[in-house]
Parts: structure tokens; sequence; C-alpha cells
């Protein structure tokens, strides 16, 4: 069986963005938060008809999600984090280090509002980058993750 989990974060208001992005993924067996948009998240909620895991990021003050959550998904252990704890903006050295102490195979995070998908020693690292206020320039993203039993393959879509 694949599982499609679709990947968001670093909101920062753009509801418009986002329900963007939750069209372009189509059917999704779940959708992974990763901090920065909570109350546009929460707003959705009701209307997205599929399971919602997230964390708080660094501007999420009233937010209900922790600061992180370890997943076990169809056999792979995913380490989800707004990444600001590790210090991602500066280098992923600390957040490799995290998902090798919790012995993850992926890690999945925000903050830096940057797309990336790299692998640190066994472990993927998986950023969707923002749908608001992307630092590349190569507009807003969100990421799709696909979980099987050859490995995990992820995706970064722009628009």
């Amino acid at each position: 069986m694949i599982m499609r989990i679709g990947v968001v974060g670093d909101i920062h208001g753009n509801d418009a963005g986002l329900k963007k992005a939750i069209r372009e993924m189509g059917a999704i067996d779940l959708l992974l938060f990763t901090g920065d948009g909570f109350r546009e998240i929460h707003r959705l909620q009701d209307e997205l008809k599929v399971r919602i895991e997230g964390v708080a990021g660094n501007c999420d003050l009233y937010s209900t999600y922790p600061p992180e959550q370890m997943l076990s998904l169809e056999g792979y252990r995913i380490l989800l984090t707004h990444g600001h704890f590790h210090g991602v903006k500066k280098d992923l050295i600390r957040l490799g280090m995290a998902g090798r102490d919790q012995q993850v195979h992926l890690v999945v995070f925000g903050h830096t509002h940057e797309a990336l998908c790299t692998d640190w020693h066994e472990i993927k690292l998986f950023n969707p980058g923002s749908l608001s206020l992307e630092r590349s320039f190569r507009g807003p993203s969100y990421g799709i993750i696909y979980l099987s039993e050859s490995g995990i393959e992820t995706i970064i879509n722009r628009f």
C-alpha cells in the first residue's frame, strides 16, 4: 500500500495559498502541518475531511499543537517539528542529530521558508517550504510524501 501525505507550513496568514495547495494536492491520506499558521489550518479543519497532524511554530502563540510529534506511519518513524528549536536557519546538524537520536527515517520541518529535500546520513530531511514569504524567491510551495514498502519519496510543488 502507498500512503500519500500532503505537507504545508509557514502559512503566515495566506488562506488563499493554503486553499490552493490543498486543492492541488488532490486525494491525500494525511496532512502534515509544520507550524506557523495554526489559525489558518484550524479554520479549514472541518472542511478538509482528512486527518491533520501538526506542530506549533514560533509564531503560533495560541496553538493547541505540541512543539514536536513522533509519528509511526506505514512502518516508518517520522519526526515532525517546526525546526526553530534545532537552529535550522543556521544548519541542519542539530536537526539531523535529533532524528538520529530518535531513530527516525524522516524528519519533516519548516521555519526556514525554503523548500528542501536532502539526506543526512541515513535520515531524510524534508521541508515543504512556505505558502507565503518564500525566501528562495521561487514561489510558494508545499510538499507531498509517498510512503511505500519500497521507501520514502518526497516531492516539492510550487505555484
